[in-house]
This record gives structure tokens, C-alpha cells and sequence, in this order.
């Protein structure tokens, strides 16, 4: 076998390995906005319910988009990244802000003050806003 054909096979486990890791995380996201069609309103849930840094945000059950928990040193801010391109819109310094963010970012009209955390959903030591 010669190198090219192993850089070749090395190109396509790693492109089969993106695959199944993009299949990952949307069904992931699936399972999300299912709990989350359940409540009215600004919501957010878990990604990966073992790990809350990643929360699904949706307003009536759509998808509004994602907060990502960012820590760098002792600062800890939520990165909100609307659907469906994935941009961070900003950076807060708690979830329900993001959220809120979120809401206006895609036009919600009356945008709810009250943000719903399902499944034990935390600030992860964020101070609430």
C-alpha cells in the first residue's frame, strides 16, 4: 500500500467520522426540541442532557438556536449561536440572556422574559440576569 492510498483511507474514516458525529449531534438536537415542543414559550434544554454546556433554545417548540457555555480563566459567558447558520450572535453572561438574545435575533414578537430550563438545565455557576 502505498502512501497516497493510506492518506486516501486516512481522508475517508476521518470524513466518515464527521458523518456520524454530525448524525450525533442532530439527533441530539431532535430529542432537544421533542421535551421542548411540550412548553410555550422561551425554552431551553440540554444538547447532551450528561452534559448541560450546550443548551437547545426554542420559542414554542422552534428552534431558535444554540448557548454555548464558555469559561476562560474565572469568566464564564454563554455564546448564543442562532439557527440555522450557526453564528454566534454574542456573548452573556447567562442562559436566559442568551436566550433571550436568541428570541430577538429571530424576531420573536413579544418576546417572553421568562426563560424555561428543562431537565435540571443550570447557569453552571453563571450568576442569573
Amino acid at each position: 500500500m502505498s502512501a497516497t492510498d493510506r492518506d486516501a483511507g486516512r481522508a475517508v474514516v476521518h470524513e466518515a467520522q464527521l458523518t456520524l458525529i454530525n448524525a450525533k449531534w442532530h439527533l441530539c438536537q431532535d430529542r432537544a426540541l421533542i421535551r421542548l415542543r411540550a412548553r410555550s414559550g422561551l425554552a431551553c434544554a440540554p444538547l447532551f442532557p450528561e452534559h448541560p454546556v450546550i443548551q437547545v433554545v426554542a420559542y414554542d417548540g422552534v428552534l431558535l438556536g444554540r448557548a454555548r457555555l464558555h469559561r476562560e480563566g474565572t469568566t464564564a459567558r454563554w455564546i448564543a449561536t442562532g439557527a440555522p447558520t450557526a453564528h454566534a450572535i454574542g456573548s452573556y453572561r447567562t442562559l436566559r440572556a442568551a436566550a433571550r438574545a436568541l428570541a430577538r435575533a429571530a424576531g420573536v414578537p413579544h418576546l417572553a422574559r421568562r426563560v424555561r430550563c428543562l431537565d435540571g438545565a443550570t447557569e453552571q455557576g453563571v450568576r442569573e440576569g
